[in-house]
């Protein structure tokens, strides 16, 4: 009996002291767990702050050419009343790295208007940049500041000459069509992506269908004043006249007006000026060679390729046979007569020191190509392809963005 005694009180003494040790175990993994939850929940505290904050961000940028030595950047003054202070973000196009080039402080009052900022640049050479304006927050307890919506821009401007004027060298059979119209209708998609896509500026000699300059109209600028078309070009950095081409009379044994796509073909006739500047003539190979593959892959060509030239003396001399020469890649040509450029237009552009450029895009003599004109496709696909080929040409970037 007092051993069996002796061994229940051992026992009974383990099972306490194992009792003990398990409640103290699970007393100290309680109090080791608990502050793994509490930071959870701050955490969780945290990231639901800042998902309850109003996000600050600068959008709907644009901006206008001053001068080659200005750019002004606008956006609309709507978050005035949340923000402290801007600051303008550049970078040149290629690079990674921002630079704040400036701020303003903000007077938190909203006018429905814009807020204009203009860059002073150090450089006078043809750039294309980036600009996003960020923001401090005026009450960082309630608004969260993100980067900026970014826009291109540059200090690069272009004349574009719409060819011609309303109903000029029209094509009565078949599909109606009229070059005038046309070119017309390139010359705003072009104006239009050029802006938004690569932050270029250009001016029209005209933005309807008819044209006046100097006092002349239409027709005496399609012919004995025709120069001043060029002219117009004048403190420009490039003059680019938009046309399509056509053929002689039944060239190739066909119908005039009733060519083979095999004919189409991207022509460019340089001006002298032109053909003696690298960075001219490499926007003529750019834009004859998207024109190319655009109409090949549209299908109303049976060449995609394109004739580039690295040099002025590459540049052959125009001539009806080669104008009119069924599948055959486009080129670059000049064309002289007796007083220097053989167009005005490209004349007209040379006398105020003007590198200029005809860009045939391709001939209005074949049925399948006046047919996607009036289909409304063709004018935004040419005009793609001329924003794409004067952006290879300077270097520039397309907008992200706008992709």
């Amino acid at each position: 009996m007092r051993i069996r005694t002796k061994l229940l009180i051992l026992a009974g003494v383990l099972a306490l002291g194992i009792g003990i040790f398990a409640a103290g175990f699970l007393i100290w993994q309680k109090g080791d767990q608990e502050p793994e939850e509490e930071q959870v929940q701050t955490m969780e505290e945290q990231e639901q702050q800042v998902i309850d904050k109003q996000v600050v961000r600068v959008e709907e940028l644009s901006f206008s050419r001053i001068s080659r030595q200005e750019l002004q950047i606008r956006w609309p003054d709507r978050w005035e009343p949340y923000v402290e202070e801007y600051q303008i973000q550049r970078r040149k196009s290629g690079e990674d790295t921002w630079q704040q080039v400036g701020s303003l402080t903000s007077d938190q009052i909203v006018e429905n208007t814009e807020i204009a900022w203009v860059d002073t640049l150090t450089e006078n050479s043809i750039q294309q940049y980036e600009y996003r304006v960020d923001v401090t927050v005026k009450d960082p307890e309630n608004y969260q500041a993100e980067e900026g919506e970014t826009v291109m821009a540059s200090n690069l401007l272009l004349c574009i000459d719409p060819g011609h004027y309303q109903g000029k060298n029209a094509v009565e059979g078949g599909t109606a069509y009229a070059e005038g119209d046309f070119t017309l209708e390139i010359s705003q998609e072009l104006v239009r992506i050029l802006e938004e896509a690569y932050g270029v500026t250009a001016i029209r000699t005209r933005d309807t269908g008819s044209i006046s300059l100097e006092g002349f109209t239409d027709g005496d600028l399609d012919s004995g004043h025709i120069s001043l078309r060029g002219e117009y070009a004048r403190g420009t950095d490039l003059f680019l006249s938009l046309h399509t081409n056509a053929n002689l009379e039944g060239a190739n044994g066909y119908g005039t007006e009733e060519q083979p796509i095999s004919i189409n073909k991207p022509i460019l006739i340089l001006n002298e000026t032109a053909c003696g500047q690298e960075q001219a003539i490499q926007v003529a190979n750019g834009i004859g060679s998207r024109l190319a593959e655009a109409s090949y892959q549209l299908g109303i060509a049976t060449v995609s390729a394109f004739d580039v030239v690295q040099d002025g003396a590459q540049i052959r001399e125009w001539s009806d046979a080669y104008n009119d020469q069924t599948d055959v890649a486009g080129t670059v040509c000049r064309r002289t007569g007796g007083h220097g450029d053989y167009y005005g237009v490209l004349r007209g552009a040379a006398n105020v020191g003007v590198p200029g450029m005809i860009i045939e895009h391709g001939f209005h003599t074949v049925p399948e190509m006046r047919q996607l004109a009036a289909a409304g496709e063709l004018a935004s696909e040419w005009a793609r392809a001329d924003a794409e080929g004067i952006a290879e040409g300077f270097g520039f970037e397309k907008h992200l963005e706008t992709e």
